[in-house]
């Protein structure tokens, strides 16, 4: 089994592209697809994907918008299947969303199958111990569902929010909380070796940080086999980070880097089986 733990989807291609072209011309970031579900169907079909986890967010103005339609493509109805019944809906909250609070939030989109929580504290704005937030971590743990996070150096080159250090005081006080540090620490490799060792539960994906692709905090094969080793592959997921990279081509270099078999299905699959049930 192998799934994606890490994926941005668009619900048209007009919305799409307006998104990846935005990032392209103000950040110089390229991207490889549109983003659309019908469009991560296809590339799931062809790279052997099983399952996919949605970890879109958006502008606080969209954000119950976005989080609306995530689940309602993932829900059956009266009398029809989910439409796309392969992908896991993640919503997303922020401590300065307006209407619902984040906790209304996360209970309103639980009645309609939310399996996660996705928080990109760069983009969104605020720091991961802010105590706006402590309650959304305490639902977490009160309804056992895993949240994941941006972390480490962003697209427009922040990086404060996204350090994975700050998350150390809410892991010391929400013991079973279910972190997934995105990216795996993004160049902050110290702090990603520091937290996998001290807090068991915390979980990291290989997005960008082991891919195809070449950016400044990209891993060579040599540096990627030994934070594996050094993390545990037991705590690994691999995430693609699509519509911006190919998945196919990601899961072709996880398979040939010089570490076990029983470790890539372990990063490749079981361990997302095992968190997402």
């Amino acid at each position: 089994m192998i799934i994606d733990s890490h994926v941005h989807l668009h619900p048209t291609e007009e919305v799409g592209k307006m998104v990846v072209e935005m990032i392209k011309e103000q950040y110089g970031v390229g991207y490889y697809s549109y983003g659309t579900p019908d469009d991560y169907l296809k590339d799931m079909q062809r790279s052997g994907i099983d399952k996919a986890v949605m970890v879109s967010f958006a502008p606080d103005n969209q954000l119950k918008n976005n989080n609306f339609w995530t689940v309602a493509i993932t829900r059956p109805g009266k009398n029809r299947p989910a439409k796309y019944p392969m992908f896991i809906p993640f919503i997303s909250v922020s401590p300065t969303m307006k209407g619902r609070t984040p906790i209304e939030e996360l209970e309103h989109k639980y009645k309609w199958g939310m399996k996660g929580l996705k928080i990109h504290p760069v983009a969104q704005g605020f720091d991961v111990g802010d105590e706006r937030m402590w309650p959304v971590y305490e639902w977490l743990v009160k309804h056992n569902l895993p949240i994941t996070a941006h972390s480490g150096i962003n697209i427009d080159n922040k990086s404060s929010f996204g350090e994975p250090k700050r998350w150390m005081p809410v892991l010391e006080e929400f013991e079973s909380l279910k972190l997934i540090l995105a990216h795996l620490g993004n160049g902050f490799w110290d702090q990603t070796l520091e937290i996998a060792d001290k807090f068991s539960n915390v979980r990291f994906d290989t997005a960008i940080a082991i891919s195809h692709i070449n950016t400044p905090t990209t891993l060579d094969d040599e540096d990627a086999v030994d934070l594996i080793k050094a993390i545990g592959a037991e705590k690994i997921l691999f995430g693609s980070d699509y519509p911006w990279i190919n998945p196919s081509g990601d899961i072709k270099r996880i398979k040939a880097l010089e570490i076990s078999e029983n470790d890539k299905e372990l990063i490749l699959g079981k361990n997302a089986a095992k968190l997402f049930k």
